[in-house]
């Protein structure tokens, strides 16, 4: 009975330490080292002794079934493996499959490096064309070798870049690189019609086109810059008019009716110099693709002419005057809205006007004394009467002053004031004449006289009695033989006569 509960009670520490093992697999791990090296532990009774075999045998049978376990897990994996497919994507191209890859992202990383070794500006967002697409499949053979697929993809595809293009309506369509872009260039054709002076205010600027941006795939030579979509935008089209002539039209009549060159009209009419009523001439001009409305107000200066006042004073000469009062401009400010298409005025608003200041009356003073001896430099008529002869060719030779008559021996008087400088009688045609010098750079000659009223020297305010009328020297009649001279040389009379 003894030897029954001392079994009992080795077989409990045993199956504790065997459970000690199993939680602790660095006990586990001794003992078979252990078992190896051949280590004999020491027995201090038959019952442990034979435990221990029984346990020995337990743990050779464990071990050699785990090891069977395991090898027939891995042999079912790899042939589980081997049987069942694995998942691919092919990559295709117009329908066409070129090649397989794991996944879509490898495929895209191919096609990024494709578009990357183009060498085309970075300034573009490039995409391929036609479009890449990638379809699952259940596959056992490999993937397609990278080199491989990045040749198909080159051979199988156009680099094209994605661009906002701008539509104005059914007109026309530009494409520029980015958003950004399309943005600068609308801001840029809105500027172009927004006056810069000071004194004009954009209130706004709109497009009267209807104009709309789409994110398409497009040729790279295509792609516009920011100038050159605005250039376009502003004068890209082209107008052409007919022009019949009218009679009495000129080359540049019609250029300026048609707001042209005369340089341009030649160019697209070659024979327009010569031109005919009836004739058709071809009128080319730029025209806006997209139109701008801009509503403007406008504070225009205006300056206010002052008047004249003149005083007289019978102390002051004739050629004497004074500024009293200095004249001086007004000034007001006029204010319009004005709303223009394209740059050209449509309609004007007047909304009022400020006065800045008034303008100032300018106040002169003027004598009313002909002086002696010297001219005030406006002339009066000699001799009131008919002028049989002007100044220059006519039929009997060259004139060099201008004829009076009034054929009754009418008194001359001095055109203007000055100091007899010569009288007396020319026998080369002027008989008896007066030189009359004004002393301000005017001389005037009085010929074919009667008789004389004045002497050699003597001082004449203008419209003194001179002479008489006469037929003296190389005349046909009485009349009055009359010159201006200036500085010495004779001029036409007719310009300084009232």
């Amino acid at each position: 009975m003894r030897n029954n509960f001392t079994f009992l009670k080795e077989g409990l520490r045993q199956f504790r330490r065997n459970l000690f093992h199993i939680l602790s697999p660095e006990l586990l791990i001794s003992d078979l080292r252990m078992e190896k090296s051949r280590i004999v532990l020491p027995v201090w009774n038959e019952s442990k002794l034979a435990w221990q075999n029984v346990n020995h045998t337990l743990v050779v049978r464990r071990s050699r079934i785990g090891k069977t376990f395991m090898a027939a897990l891995l042999t079912a994996i790899i042939l589980f493996g081997a049987a069942v497919p694995r998942v691919a994507y092919q990559v295709v191209i117009n329908d066409e499959m070129i090649g397989t890859v794991q996944s879509p992202e490898i495929g895209q990383k191919l096609v990024n490096e494709v578009l990357a070794e183009s060498g085309i500006s970075s300034i573009y967002t490039l995409v391929t064309d036609p479009a890449v697409s990638y379809y699952p499949v259940m596959q056992r053979e490999s993937y397609s070798p990278k080199d491989e697929l990045k040749t198909a993809l080159s051979e199988n595809v156009t680099i094209k870049a994605l661009a906002s293009v701008i539509y104005v309506e059914d007109k026309a369509k530009i494409a520029l690189a980015s958003a950004a872009d399309v943005n600068q260039v609308l801001d840029n054709v809105r500027l172009y019609y927004t006056s810069g002076s000071a004194e004009v205010e954009t209130l706004q600027a709109q497009f009267s086109d209807t104009l709309s941006v789409h994110r398409e795939t497009v040729d790279l030579a295509d792609v516009k810059s920011i100038n050159d979509a605005t250039n376009l935008l502003v004068s890209g089209s082209e107008r052409r008019e007919v022009v019949t002539v009218n009679s009495g039209d000129t080359i540049w009549d019609i250029a300026m009716a048609q707001s042209v060159s005369v340089d341009e009209l030649l160019a697209n009419n070659p024979n327009a110099f010569s031109l005919k009523p009836g004739d058709q001439l071809v009128i080319t001009q730029a025209e806006p693709m997209v139109g701008v409305v801009t509503n403007e107000t406008m504070r225009e200066q205006i300056n206010l002419p002052y008047s004249m006042e003149t005083r007289y004073s019978d102390d002051m000469y004739v050629t004497e005057s004074q500024v009293l009062t200095a004249g001086s401009y007004g000034l007001k400010v006029a204010e319009y809205a004005i709303t223009r298409q394209n740059g050209i005025e449509v309609t004007r608003v007047s909304l009022g006007e400020t006065m800045i200041s008034e303008p100032v009356t300018q106040v002169v003073l003027k004598g009313t004394q002909i002086p002696y001896g010297e001219g005030t430099g406006i002339f009066i008529w000699p001799l009131r009467g008919t002028v049989t002869a002007g100044y220059g060719w006519y039929e009997y030779g060259y004139h060099r002053g201008m004829d009076i008559s009034t054929s009754n021996y009418a008194t001359i008087v001095a055109a203007d004031s000055g100091v007899v400088s010569d009288i007396g009688y020319d026998y080369f045609g002027l008989g008896n004449y007066i030189t009359i010098n004004h002393n301000n750079g005017y001389m005037t000659r009085y010929g074919h006289l009667s008789s004389f009223l004045v002497s050699y020297g003597e001082s004449v305010r203008q419209g003194d009695a001179i002479g008489i009328e006469g037929n003296t020297g190389y005349s046909f009649g009485t009349h009055l033989h009359f010159e201006i001279l200036v500085n010495g040389v004779r001029v036409n009379p007719w310009p300084y006569l009232p």
